[in-house]
């Protein structure tokens, strides 16, 4: 009897796993990727994340391209900086044409913006929003830039710290004239290649230092490391950008996701004083 009783368990415990599954596949959340998901600052967080802002000791610029969907993002990412204490300098450039072009923009921009300002630069993609100020993690990295890689040692150029520094202008340039040579590869391929061909020189030099995830944190990327705090959370766009056409109006789970992200955050911003 016992032995038929865990048998039946057995089965049930496997036919539940099958069933878990089956969902996972079909609902956009699972529950590893539910619990992932870092709490935006609501209003009982401000005052103390208004107090580290008071020490902000850079500028923080971003583009957008005119006449798109990527004025929100701005707006949104705007009002997070905002509330923190924090404030963003965004500037609107026309549309170079499609969204590859238009982020092959982003090297030009950063050129312009490191020419114009003086001491450290930090660039973060519209499309993200602030949960503290990231200051004074940045203050005094000894670097040309910083930048987030993923494990598979990919480069995100979503976020980027670039310090006052002939090397960093430099690269800058090799970066802009790349984009312009490859108007059809990834910014971010094109930076990470000049970076890679520069460290296998005997003697490399740019100056590069790899950001935690703390900085350029994606909601939903279950291969995100563990952290205690998130200063940038990326809401991913491009998802918008390059969502394809499904039957009867039918989205993707990862812009599902995504746009689930975009709500729980908006409410928070819309309900603070």
């Amino acid at each position: 009897m016992l032995r038929a009783l865990a048998a039946l368990s057995e089965r049930i415990g496997k036919a539940r796993k099958r069933l878990l599954n089956i969902l996972d596949k079909i609902r956009p959340w699972t529950a590893r990727q539910r619990a992932l998901i870092v709490p935006f600052p609501t209003d009982r967080d401000l005052p103390e994340r208004k107090s580290r802002a008071a020490a902000a000791d850079g500028p923080i610029v971003a583009f957008f391209t005119e006449g798109s969907f990527y004025e929100r993002e701005k707006e949104r990412m705007v009002r997070s900086a905002e509330r923190i204490g924090l404030k963003v300098h965004a500037t609107a450039l026309p549309s170079a044409g499609s969204w590859v072009l238009n982020a092959g923009l982003k090297p030009g921009f950063l050129l312009q913006e490191r020419t114009r300002l003086c001491g450290p630069l930090l660039y973060v993609d519209v499309d993200a929003v602030f949960h503290s100020n990231p200051w004074p993690e940045l203050r005094g990295l000894d670097c040309d830039i910083a930048a987030y890689y993923e494990a598979d040692g990919s480069l995100v150029s979503a976020t980027l710290l670039i310090n006052d520094t002939p090397e960093a202008a430099h690269l800058l340039e090799l970066w802009r004239q790349g984009c312009l040579a490859n108007p059809d590869m990834w910014d971010q391929l094109v930076l990470q290649r000049i970076i890679a061909e520069d460290a296998r020189r005997a003697q490399p030099r740019f100056r590069v230092i790899r950001l935690p995830v703390s900085f350029c944190w994606i909601f939903d990327r279950v291969e995100n490391e563990h952290v205690s705090e998130v200063f940038i959370e990326q809401l991913q766009a491009s998802r918008e950008a390059t969502k394809r056409k499904r039957w009867f109006g039918r989205i993707g789970k990862r812009l599902k996701r995504r746009r689930d992200r975009v709500d729980e955050i908006e409410r928070i911003l819309n309900a603070a004083p």
